[in-house]
């Protein structure tokens, strides 16, 4: 074995274990450096013994196997997380390998080189893991590493299809390896890879909608039953209400002076009752999915601990009776992001409140949502898909935006009135054709 291989195995096995150390570490929270030394050490080890000693056709193996020990006995990583985080590396590992070789080969260097040449071999390792570590300082990449994690969490039957995938990769690897004689095999390994990668994306997004779809079905079972418990007890008070009405007229017969006393007693318990109320508003909306989406916004309020009023004025519910059910649909989409923006912006402040008025006029139905807020609010970007939550959020203002522009019956406004930002969307409601 020539000194000079064995400078070069080590040299890319630094450069490799750099990269497998900086995408692992990305991917788990709050190690300290010493972990981070070990793991380090013991894979630069393993790496420079599997440069020079390990046959390419089991190096992928080797190096699950490996780095799952290290895993599992240095960083106390002992469930099915261990090969997500190897599977992670070694995917953005693979696809820098391809790109690379693929870019040498353009270059006009031979495949055979790429193994053989100790110059070209070194080079091409330390461009492999240049653009891995590259790949993983991406936050698009970042983040889609952390939904896969979060989305393992949930569902372990996920990784079934990840040993089913790491298989196949490593019967790809090991049929060539970086053993690009011909071209026309490297495009080969290229498109399984990508066919592969396209059928865990299918299989992961299909699980991850099932188990999105599973939680919103589950909270929104817990609201109707709260919603059903709230209609109960109104249904008890109703029938407390006769009774006491009862009462009421036995102390009148007898003129007795207690029944002032009674009296103010029922007084302070109806003022307790704001569920009564809250249902007398709902009511006041048509069927259809305004009163539901008002009740599970409200629900969420109320976990939230944000205080809020509705008022509905009377003959909201004929107006908006005459939509379409397309146009009913659109009212929901939009109500749905605008509370949503109001609760976001009010649980982030100390007087947390939310004020929701309905109004009509001869041909329009107008809501406006007040919502407190902290900081301070540029009206004149509000509306262009703007957004103060930060990154990955304003999706919702934009499909407002979307459903405004293609629809002129919907108007969108907004304005500040003393402690509170204002969101209202004004609906004009069609003219009744006459029946011929």
């Amino acid at each position: 074995m020539s000194l000079e291989k064995i400078l070069v195995s080590i040299v890319a096995a630094l450069f490799q274990t750099f990269a497998v150390t900086i995408i692992t570490f990305k991917q788990l929270r709050k190690r300290t450096f010493k972990e981070k030394s070990i793991f380090f050490i013991l894979l630069f080890l393993y790496a420079v013994i599997g440069f020079l000693v390990i046959p390419n056709e089991i190096r992928l193996i080797s190096f699950v196997l490996v780095v799952m020990l290290i895993l599992h006995f240095v960083l106390k990583i002992k469930d099915n997380k261990n090969i997500l985080h190897i599977f992670n590396a070694e995917v953005l590992l693979t696809v820098s390998e391809i790109f690379v070789s693929l870019f040498l080969v353009l270059l006009g260097i031979n495949s055979k080189d790429i193994v053989n040449n100790s110059f070209y071999n070194l080079i091409a390792n330390i461009l492999i893991s240049l653009l891995s570590v590259i790949l993983i300082s991406i936050p698009l990449i970042k983040n889609l590493l952390n939904k896969f994690l979060k989305l393992f969490d949930k569902n372990s039957n996920l990784y079934k299809y990840l040993y089913i995938f790491i298989l196949v990769l490593y019967l790809i690897l090991a049929k060539n390896g970086l053993e690009f004689v011909l071209k026309s095999n490297y495009y080969i390994n290229i498109l399984f890879i990508v066919v592969i990668v396209i059928i865990l994306y299918m299989v992961i997004n299909n699980e991850f909608k099932s188990e999105r779809l599973k939680a919103e079905n589950k909270q929104m079972l817990n609201y109707v039953t709260k919603y059903e418990k709230i209609i109960t007890e109104q249904g008890k008070a109703n029938h407390e209400f006769k009774n006491q009405l009862m009462v009421i007229r036995g102390y009148a017969q007898m003129n007795s002076p207690r029944l002032i006393e009674y009296l103010d007693s029922i007084t302070e318990d109806t003022n307790k009752t704001h569920s009564s109320y809250l249902i007398s508003q709902l009511n006041k909306f048509p069927d259809g999915g305004i009163k539901g989406l008002l009740y599970y916004k409200l629900s969420m309020m109320d976990d939230e601990k944000i205080k809020y009023d509705i008022n509905v004025e009377a003959g909201v519910k004929t107006n908006l009776k005459s939509l379409s059910i397309l146009e009913y649909k659109n009212i929901t989409k939009i109500l749905g992001v605008l509370l949503d923006n109001a609760i976001d912006a009010s649980k982030q402040t100390k007087s947390k409140r939310i004020i929701i008025s309905v109004s009509k006029e001869k041909s329009k139905v107008i809501f406006s949502i007040y919502n407190t807020y902290s900081g301070k609010i540029d009206l004149s970007k509000i509306g262009t898909g703007h957004t103060t939550k930060g990154q990955g959020h304003g999706y919702g203002l934009r499909l407002v935006k979307d459903i405004v522009d293609a629809n002129d019956m919907f108007s969108i406004g907004n304005f500040l009135e003393d402690e509170y930002y204002v969101s209202t969307l004004s609906i004009k409601i069609p003219k009744k054709k006459n029946k011929k």
